[in-house]
């Protein structure tokens, strides 16, 4: 098995070529894949993605650093991400200037998270207001339609404008990282306030009564959890990872906010997601995308903290660091470039989920309290 220190040697040279491939002069990153104007810059959902990658190679030195070019990519990507900034209080999926700019309530969750991780891994960084924010943002979101199939959850895009004019789904995807978005507001004494009535308690209860796979084959929210219910009423039953790691993490936060039973309810859902996730997924990580396993297993290692469930925690780690493993062995190409098998290019994603597996392998068990 490869050591810690290697894992984070290797994260730094993925991280490098990350820059070095993707990053602008103006400090946004360069776009990919589809045909689009030379030189655009990045969605905001890689460009996230990237700036979780950058936290997560810090965190991999112990959150020590020596104003190196780690440091540089961070103080880039925190200014350049206010280019994103939109009039509906949330971050847009593109900077002014490249036609219709749609804003997405999972795009806004992603970004919330890689703030409170920062916020986590260095108290005191002023982002915390944003969050806030954004967490406001999200709770408006919630489709108030009493007559909706299920009703509630948090729409996937902001309704009314450009692509949300038609679309109207509600997703585990915008609903669940909302949730935890609130309760790691709510565990770090910031505000968690949004529209009346709108809690994480909420949006956490819709997911799992609206898009719980297994209700009724076994207890209650420990999942699978399906995709999102369409706007026309039915339910895409697609299982993606990162689902299931998104409420992984919220019961994780439900369990270390409370006492008692419903701490032990919470902490036996989020085992059980956990254990069913692993057993889907082992040995076909390959079957789901790369930055999808790559928040899956950031929320594991949440679980992997509090759970005295010591076999669980020794399969989430040997599971990461298998898909760490098998990231730089089969996906790795020339000058520190990740694309998974079929891929038709290296991607900011690909890139960047590689750089978060190999760096999160590298941190220590009692640094996981810090990831969001």
């Amino acid at each position: 098995m490869v050591e810690r220190d290697a894992y984070a040697e290797r994260a730094l040279r993925a991280h490098a070529a990350m820059e070095a491939r993707f990053r602008r002069a103006d400090g946004l990153y360069r776009r990919d894949g589809r045909p689009h104007r030379p030189g655009a810059a990045a969605h905001l959902w890689p460009f996230a993605r990237a700036l979780v990658a950058t936290l997560d190679v810090i965190g991999a030195g112990d959150g020590r650093s020596e104003g190196g070019a780690v440091e540089t990519a961070l103080d880039l990507s925190l200014r350049a991400l206010e280019r994103y900034d939109d009039p509906a209080g949330a971050y847009a999926s593109d900077p002014p200037g490249l036609g219709r700019r749609d804003v997405y309530y999972d795009d806004n969750a992603w970004v919330g998270l890689a703030l409170l991780q920062l916020e986590r891994m260095r108290p005191g960084s002023g982002w915390l207001p944003r969050v806030e924010q954004l967490y406001s943002f999200a709770a408006g979101g919630w489709d108030g339609r009493g007559d909706a199939p299920s009703p509630g959850g948090v729409f996937w895009l902001l309704q009314g404008r450009g692509l949300g004019r038609r679309n109207h789904d509600r997703n585990t995807v915008s609903t669940a990282p909302s949730a935890a978005v609130g309760l790691h507001l709510r565990e770090l004494g910031a505000g968690c306030h949004g529209a009346p009535g709108v809690n994480p308690e909420l949006m956490y209860e819709w997911v799992n009564s609206a898009l719980d796979s297994g209700a009724g084959e076994h207890a209650p929210g420990a999942g699978p959890f399906w995709d999102k219910i369409r706007g026309d009423g039915s339910i895409d039953r697609t299982l993606w990872s990162y689902n299931q790691g998104s409420m992984v993490a919220v019961n994780v936060l439900l369990a270390r906010g409370g006492e008692g039973a419903a701490r032990a309810l919470h902490l036996a859902r989020a085992e059980a997601i956990a254990a069913r996730a692993l057993r889907r997924w082992s040995g076909r990580w390959e079957s789901q995308p790369p930055a999808f396993n790559a928040i899956l297993f950031r929320n594991l290692l949440m679980l992997h903290q509090i759970t005295g469930d010591r076999a669980l925690r020794s399969l989430i780690v040997s599971e990461l660091r298998g898909l760490a493993d098998l990231a730089w062995e089969r996906w790795r190409g020339r000058g520190d470039l990740f694309s998974p098998p079929g891929a038709a290019a290296v991607t900011l994603l690909h890139q960047s989920a590689a750089v978060q597996l190999l760096a999160l392998a590298a941190w220590e068990p009692e640094r996981y309290e810090l990831i969001a």
